[in-house]
């Protein structure tokens, strides 16, 4: 989905130093460095994850099969991992629960440090193919005059990181602000139309969504790029000017307050000169940035720099209603807003429901790494 604007980066270091943390019988904690915190995994046992015993990890399975399929195509350990795991017929949690704990090894991030962990969802939004009164506001593509660069092909270290910008004589510069954009338009074509432009914001947040024609037609849209601007979040800037109730700054109420108040709105939304282009989707459903669909209730997204995409997790965090919320994830999406060694957005679903939920998560929590047991230096 490339979620909330995204970029791949950095997973190569951490990949090789967990091939040697791996290979050891007995491996001592092994530090990864990134230029704001590092990063160490230490040796666990299953005993150590609060809830693993009683997770439903079968509602799991269907995350763990797309993660496997993009791992098992780069690594020999996954490999062997995935199609010993593809071919058990797993007839209860339990079956699951053992064969993992069979299978793979357990590792402390951070030695269990805390982290923050939030929520994000997919939006279902009114649209409609062509302009109307009701349907006013564009849902644009990727303009024809933006510049797409991919830092790899300058530097390997750079892998997967790709920015987007505009040519200006000899040199590339961020595209058009939010307010270029919004107030000029941008030549590129119109992939829909919605009705509210505080709808087309949001679903810029999330990254991708689903609108929903007037003769009923779905389509799927998600990320196809972005204006290279930095991210304002605005919740805090309304929190800030005192636009909200005290203690309000849900994505529910924020929506609402955007739509009653249009005129405030539009300038508020501009503090964000962030701004996002989509492209039409195969199919409905959230696409993660591992390049497979999402699964409700098990997908994470994190910070590549330091978790590898589709990556096994062991999630220990609270749900909005103060319950726990521990269970089996896979590392399948990233955010822009998704950054450090311990950060993750936990995927709701789609809609209504896991609006409300995904709009009122910020928990405190950690995870812990799963690996394959034969996971080595030379398992690639």
């Amino acid at each position: 989905m490339n979620k909330k604007y995204g970029v791949i980066a950095g997973s190569a270091l951490i990949v090789g130093m967990l091939f040697v943390l791996a290979k050891r019988p007995e491996p001592p904690v092994v530090p990864v460095e990134n230029a704001v915190e590092s990063l160490t995994l230490t040796p666990a046992g299953f005993d150590r994850l609060s809830g693993f015993e009683t997770d439903d990890v079968l509602q799991a399975l269907p995350a763990l099969k797309k993660s496997c399929g993009v791992l098992a195509k780069k690594e020999r350990a996954w490999r062997g991992f995935c199609e010993k795991m593809n071919a058990a017929a797993f007839e209860t949690a339990g079956d699951l629960r053992a064969f993992i704990k069979r299978e793979m090894r357990v590792f402390a991030v951070n030695d269990g440090q805390t982290g923050l962990f939030t929520g994000y969802y997919e939006p279902e939004i009114a649209g409609s193919p062509v302009k109307t009164d009701e349907y006013a506001v564009p849902v644009y593509a990727l303009p024809d005059d933006i510049v797409k660069i991919n830092l790899a092909a300058f530097n390997p270290k750079f892998k997967g990181e790709v920015l987007f910008g505009k040519q200006t004589g000899r040199e590339i510069k961020p595209y058009l602000t939010r307010r270029d954009i919004e107030t000029n338009g941008v030549p590129a074509e119109i992939i829909a139309w919605v009705k509210e432009p505080a709808d087309l914001f949001i679903l810029q947040i999330q990254g991708s969504g689903i609108l929903i024609f007037p003769d009923g037609e779905r389509i799927g849209i998600g990320y196809a790029g972005d204006n290279g601007r930095v991210f304002t979040g605005i919740g805090g800037v309304m929190a800030k000017r005192g636009l909200l109730k005290k203690g309000v700054s849900t994505m529910a109420e924020i929506r609402r307050w955007l739509i009653d108040n249009p005129k405030q709105a539009r300038e508020l939304m501009h503090e964000n000169d962030r701004y996002i282009f989509f492209k039409r989707l195969d199919s409905v459903g959230a696409v993660g940035s591992l390049g497979v669909k999402l699964t409700a209730g098990r997908n994470l997204a994190v910070d590549p720099a330091f978790v590898p995409l589709g990556s096994f997790l062991w999630l220990e965090t609270t749900a909005p209603d103060g319950s726990a919320l521990n269970r089996l994830v896979t590392a399948q999406d990233t955010g822009s807003a998704i950054k450090g060694a311990i950060r993750g957005d936990f995927f709701w679903g789609t809609g209504e429901q896991a609006l409300k939920q995904a709009g009122r998560m910020k928990s405190k929590g950690t995870y812990y790494l799963l690996l394959p047991e034969r996971y080595d230096l030379n398992g690639r």
